[in-house]
């Protein structure tokens, strides 16, 4: 997300007896099989997810979209009761309701692999950002226009947001759509007049499908990866600015940082044909990135220069931040964030990095006082804090260490954590160790409340 976009919160459901620790490094795993019917709007999945269970439970939790029917749900092959129930966890989830699965009577094991089949039809609600009332909005549809589906609309088993999934998906629509998904393409064929695709994604946080019937494909090859760009009505000019811009992020990041593990090494930018949407820069999943179409053509209309490098940079920026975990996704946000206007410093001027900065004081100054600090900002909690004030502080080191021994630090701290749950005591673990004497400056940042900067004074850049 960026300053000038409406941000949604999500916070998915949270599963004590089926998620724990154990589950990031034995992730759950889906084969989902999906049959859209964009025409009537109706969908169909079968399928099966594995995932951890603590020895102690005797039912499981998830969540599911409300208007979809289950016709059929076995655990570890036997038939499973199962209830509805009000959906656990903070809105916008606005179609989701939760479902209560009894385990077998005489279970005895620690991971469940659950078999179900439901479909039905997205109950109907506004687009996100086209009412007031967003906790009652969806950026998800399936209709004659288009697909979009993710965790939004709950279209899929949901358990917990941030940990890592692995996914295997099929799908199937009409022979003239063009679907695109996150992860890697498998492959693709026509069975009567349908396109059926296969998709991997081993390490997603999401299960992501898009379809057009007017899809048009863009492709490029920098920094040792390949861009896609899809779209449906957007000029050619921009087009050709925004796969520049692309390619010219990914070679800094990798330059700065090193690899990131982007699925097939390729990189989709694909504008959805909604009219509305999460703002202007959109969501990033593996390979992946999303943006509204609808509101980049407002935007062009307001100003033909239009642009949404610092944006799209950011999402970049989430193939190589990704690892903060609970309290600690703000590590993800800030650093994406920073390096989001570094990528303004370096290619775009020096002037505009220094319009961002003044931006970032001015929304962290405007705070109110009882805003949290970064050391205890919920997961879901204060945007402004999360990415702006973590972008200040990431900031206030650089000036602090000077540019080469912080863009070192910053590799070996993306190195050493990418991959692994990472919390703010890693990250006040990692830092307070590369700016020795200097540490208090880092606990003055990380504990700091409100508005107000903590103040560097007479610290001095580290020899």
């Amino acid at each position: 997300m960026r300053r000038f976009a409406i941000i949604i919160l999500i916070s998915f459901l949270s599963v004590p007896a089926v998620m724990t620790a154990a589950s990031r490094v034995d992730p759950p795993v889906y084969e989902l099989s999906v049959s859209i019917e964009p025409t009537s709007g109706s969908m169909t999945v079968r399928g099966s997810v594995e995932f951890p269970l603590l020895p102690s439970a005797s039912n499981f939790k998830f969540n599911l979209h409300e208007t979809f029917v289950i016709t059929k749900l076995t655990v570890n092959g036997e038939e499973a009761k199962f209830s509805y129930a009000p959906m656990e966890g903070q809105l916008p989830l606005p179609a989701s309701r939760g479902v209560v699965v009894e385990l077998p009577k005489g279970f005895v094991g620690s991971r469940i692999r659950m078999n179900i089949e439901y479909g039905g039809t997205l109950k109907v609600l506004p687009e996100f950002n086209a009412s007031p009332d967003l906790r009652h909005s969806l950026d998800d549809q399936v209709n004659s226009r288009m697909v979009e589906l993710a965790g939004y609309s709950s279209w899929y088993p949901q358990f917990i947001f941030g940990n890592a999934i692995n996914v295997s998906l099929t799908v199937s629509l009409p022979q003239n759509w063009t679907p695109i998904c996150s992860g890697t393409e498998i492959s693709r064929s026509v069975k009567g007049n349908r396109m059926i695709t296969r998709w991997s994604s081993p390490k997603d946080m999401d299960i992501l499908i898009l379809a057009s019937p007017e899809y048009r494909k863009r492709s490029l090859d920098a920094a040792g990866v390949h861009v896609e760009i899809y779209d449906t009505q957007l000029p050619e000019h921009f087009l050709t600015k925004d796969g520049a811009q692309i390619a010219s992020v990914l070679k800094l990041y990798s330059t700065t940082l090193g690899d990131a593990n982007i699925p097939g090494g390729t990189v989709k930018h694909v504008y959805s044909p909604k009219r509305k949407g999460q703002g202007k820069a959109g969501i990033a999943r593996p390979g992946l990135i999303v943006t509204s179409e609808g509101l980049t053509l407002d935007s062009l209309a307001r100003d033909p220069k239009f642009s949404l490098f610092q944006g799209i940079a950011h999402e970049l920026g989430h193939y190589w931040w990704n690892f903060g975990i609970e309290q600690g996704d703000w590590v993800n946000e800030a650093f994406a964030e920073y390096f989001s206007a570094i990528a303004v410093q370096k290619i775009s001027s020096e002037e505009e990095f220094r319009a961002v900065m003044s931006d970032y004081r001015n929304q962290v100054a405007a705070l109110p006082s009882d805003a949290p600090s970064l050391a205890t900002v919920p997961q879901w909690g204060n945007f402004v804090v999360r990415y702006y004030k973590g972008a200040l502080m990431l900031d206030e080191l650089r000036q602090t260490m000077g540019d080469e021994k912080f863009f070192q630090a910053a590799r070996e701290f993306y190195q050493t954590h990418t991959g692994k749950p990472t919390s703010t005591a890693d990250f006040r673990a990692f830092w307070t160790a590369k700016l020795g004497g200097q540490s208090k400056l880092l606990d003055a940042w990380l504990n700091s409340t409100g508005g107000t900067l903590p103040d560097r004074g007479a610290t001095k850049t580290i020899e």
